[in-house]
C-alpha cells in the first residue's frame, strides 16, 4: 500500500461532490488504512472539509481582498516536499481551480512531482445532468496538464445529479462508467471510481445527515444520530468506494516496485 501519496481533489464546477470525495479519500487513508495523513482545504467559499474536526484539516487562506494569491500555495507545496513519509489530501475549491492549474504551469509543479518520485494524483469529479459538460471539461483540463508525466488523474463518477453518459456510434447513449471513452486519456488516467445513485431516500438521507453534521464515518458509528441501519448503509457506501481505491493504490504500489 502506498503510504506517501499526494492527492489533489480539483474540479472547476462547484456543487458536484468534490468536498465529499476529498473527505472520503482522507478517511480512506487516515482511518481505513491507518496511514499518516495531512489534509488541507483551500476552498475560500465553502471550506466544508476544514469544518470536519475528525480530519484535523488545515484551512489555507489563499484569498486577500477577493483576490487569489498564488504565492499562498508556496507553503503548502513546501510542506508536501519536506514531509516525505506523509500522505497529503488537498481539497481545492471550484473558484481556485483555474488559479491552481496556472500555479502548476508557471511553477513547473508537475515536473517537481516527477522529480520527487512520489505517487501523485489529481482526483476529478464527473457528474451527470446539467453539470456534465463542465465537469468533463475539468477532467480533460487535468489530463492535459499531467500528460507525459508520472502524475495521474483519477476520475470519480458521481451519479447524484444524474447518470453521466457518452454518445454511441448509433446516435444513442450509454453510461460513461465502464465505457471506452476513457481510453483516449489512458496515458493520464490513474483509475475510475464510481459513486452510484442508489435511488434510495434512506441512503440519501443518511449521507445528508453525515455531511451536514461534518462527521466522519468513524464518528457516525459512535453518534446517537445514527441507528444500526443508518450505520449499515453508510458502511456499505464507504466500503464500496474503499474497495475501488484499494484497486488503484495497490496497483500503483505494484508498478512502483518494479
Amino acid at each position: 500500500m502506498i503510504n506517501n501519496s499526494i492527492n489533489f481533489v480539483a474540479q472547476g464546477k462547484g456543487g458536484v461532490g468534490k468536498s465529499f470525495v476529498s473527505q472520503m479519500i482522507s478517511q480512506y487513508f487516515m482511518h481505513h488504512k491507518k496511514i499518516i495523513t495531512s489534509v488541507a482545504d483551500t476552498d475560500p467559499v465553502n471550506a466544508s472539509t476544514a469544518r470536519m474536526k475528525g480530519l484535523n484539516a488545515l484551512f489555507i487562506d489563499i484569498m486577500e481582498n477577493d483576490t487569489i494569491l498564488q504565492a499562498r500555495f508556496d507553503s503548502l507545496f513546501t510542506a508536501i516536499v519536506e514531509n516525505v513519509d506523509t500522505t497529503f489530501v488537498i481539497d481545492n475549491g471550484a473558484s481556485t481551480f483555474l488559479p491552481m492549474m496556472k500555479y502548476f504551469r508557471e511553477n513547473d509543479v508537475i515536473e517537481l512531482f516527477d522529480s520527487l518520485e512520489r505517487p501523485t494524483f489529481i482526483h476529478s469529479v464527473i457528474t451527470g445532468g446539467q453539470a456534465q459538460a463542465d465537469t468533463i471539461q475539468g477532467f480533460i483540463r487535468s489530463c492535459d496538464i499531467v500528460k507525459g508525466s508520472s502524475v495521474k488523474v483519477i476520475a470519480w463518477i458521481n451519479e447524484k445529479d444524474g447518470l453521466p453518459t457518452v454518445e454511441t456510434t448509433k446516435n444513442g447513449t450509454r453510461p460513461l462508467y465502464g465505457s471506452s471513452w476513457f481510453d483516449r486519456y489512458a496515458d493520464s488516467l490513474g483509475g475510475v471510481i464510481n459513486i452510484p445513485d442508489r435511488k434510495s431516500d434512506a441512503f440519501t438521507n443518511d449521507l445528508k445527515i453525515l455531511t451536514e453534521n461534518n462527521l466522519t464515518l468513524e464518528e457516525a458509528k459512535q453518534s446517537e444520530k445514527f441507528n444500526i441501519m443508518h450505520r449499515t448503509r453508510l458502511n456499505k457506501v464507504f466500503r464500496e468506494v474503499y474497495e475501488q481505491l484499494d484497486n488503484i493504490f495497490d496497483m500503483n504500489t505494484s508498478e512502483t516496485s518494479k
